[in-house]
């Protein structure tokens, strides 16, 4: 049995002597070619969100919901085709008597 990640405490080690998971490893590998300050920063920036970009992301879903129940184009064109239809129609009135 080799035990599990001394970081993530999930992952099987790579092998007995390793304390770390593949990419568990990797992270530390990153953190110790790249200085800790940059690699925090990059985290920061690309997995945190402010209350500006939450709010920019709900006002965006709102959008996608609202855009999704609207018709489209093409049901609008059909729609306006069948009332005309209805509207340019003959109207049914009696006929005349010819004698």
């Amino acid at each position: 049995m080799v035990g599990v990640c001394y970081f993530c405490e999930e992952k099987p080690r790579v092998s007995y002597f390793n304390y770390y998971c593949k990419d568990c490893a990797m992270l530390r590998r990153w953190l110790l070619t790249y200085s800790p300050d940059k690699c925090i920063n990059i985290l920061k920036r690309t997995l945190t969100r402010d209350d500006k970009q939450i709010d920019f992301k709900i006002s965006q879903e709102v959008k996608k919901i609202c855009l999704d129940q609207l018709p489209t184009i093409k049901e609008e064109t059909e729609d306006l085709k069948s009332s005309k239809e209805l509207y340019d129609a003959k109207p049914n009135t009696r006929s005349s008597k010819k004698k």
